[in-house]
């Protein structure tokens, strides 16, 4: 019997990657170069306590990318360079620095800060 909700996330995955998606350059943390993968941005919010333990607000970056297109788990110190500017990622909030977006394992959500001009 087909897994019609499988199907569905699988079918959404295919629609996102077609409209919602833009090119970014992966690269790993100490190596030249990278790969292009097409990610889907988006900036989140969240709260970190500073040196005094104050809640201070920040900004992150998190982009979803196909596993097909970025074969090996995301690590901390890597880097995606989109549209001028270059996030590291990294954990956020507790959680680690990325996670998959589905059952399916289609693609992965990864957390990133934005560390300046590419």
């Amino acid at each position: 019997m087909p897994d019609i909700l499988q199907d569905g996330i699988a079918w959404l995955h295919r629609r996102r990657a077609e409209h919602m998606a833009s090119p970014a350059t992966y690269v790993r943390a100490g190596q030249a170069g990278g790969v292009t993968v097409h990610v889907t941005a988006s900036q989140i919010r969240c709260e970190r306590l500073d040196a005094a333990g104050l809640p201070v607000e920040a900004c992150a970056m998190d982009f979803i990318a196909s596993a097909a297109e970025l074969a090996a788990d995301p690590e901390p110190g890597d880097t995606i360079l989109f549209a001028g500017r270059r996030c590291e990622v990294t954990a956020l909030g507790g959680e680690p620095c990325w996670r998959w977006t589905d059952a399916g394992r289609l693609a992965r959500r990864i957390h990133t800060r934005d560390t300046g001009e590419a």
